[in-house]
């Protein structure tokens, strides 16, 4: 990897391109968006983002997970994914889903047959979600109700703060990625630049969720850095809160 910007140009590896300078907010952790796109702004071909992520992109993907304490994730993405528990000890995944539409046979619900000692994953979803599938998650993941209706994401990421987590990383999919955007929760975009055109309705790293979503104002980034790899470029842009 070399890192283009802020100059002088130099060398660097994936773990210092991942950066270790955050610290959470005094109401909520400081939150991370992670996301691959194509260069016509595709974030997924077939339905899942593997066809736009090589192995520089997996490295990236790695090391910034390597910052978070809790892996942020929308029920579409885990279920398309098949995610599985995190590598890292200590860190947990959070899946969000108002309408409770996840998978309980997703391997990432394994953890608590495989992993007895390791904390469960998160399942985050609404006051008056389906009582029959949280059932069916009891003894595999533990259920945090906020919001009626729609995740109060906010709320989501206080409770978050208060089991111990300090950085957040969120991995879409696109609709949860517009919902944190549109309420001002962002303090970072991390995105790989994949050298493909894919020229299909692919949704963007953000889409307004089924439905629509309330009119978001436009939210103001500072240009941190650009690293390029062979053709990959990984760009990272932070939050400006003047």
């Amino acid at each position: 990897m070399h890192r283009l910007y802020p100059l002088p140009s130099e060398p660097i590896d994936a773990a210092r391109a991942a950066g270790a300078r955050r610290a959470p907010h005094a109401d909520r952790p400081w939150v991370m968006l992670n996301m691959v796109a194509s260069i016509d702004g595709a974030a997924a071909i077939d339905g899942v983002s593997g066809g736009l992520s090589g192995e520089p992109d997996k490295t990236m993907f790695a090391a910034l997970r390597s910052q978070a304490d809790t892996i942020l994730v929308g029920a579409r993405t885990a279920n398309a994914e098949r995610y599985r528990p995190a590598r890292r000890s200590g860190a947990r995944i959070a899946v969000v889903s108002a309408s409770l539409s996840i998978d309980p046979e997703l391997p990432l619900f394994n953890q608590a047959r495989d992993r007895p000692s390791a904390p469960l994953p998160l399942v985050v979803t609404t006051a008056d979600a389906d009582c029959d599938t949280a059932a069916r998650l009891a003894d595999r993941a533990e259920l945090v109700r906020t919001g009626t209706g729609s995740v109060d994401l906010l709320a989501c990421l206080r409770h978050l703060g208060s089991l111990g987590a300090r950085v957040v990383l969120c991995e879409g999919g696109p609709a949860l990625n517009a919902s944190l955007l549109a309420a001002d929760l962002v303090d970072e975009v991390n995105l790989t630049n994949a050298p493909l055109a894919v020229g299909t309705d692919a949704p963007r790293i953000a889409s307004a969720p089924s439905g629509g979503s309330p009119a978001a104002e436009p939210r103001e980034f500072m240009l941190e850095h650009v690293i390029a790899h062979d053709d990959v470029l990984f760009v990272r842009w932070v939050r400006s809160r003047h």
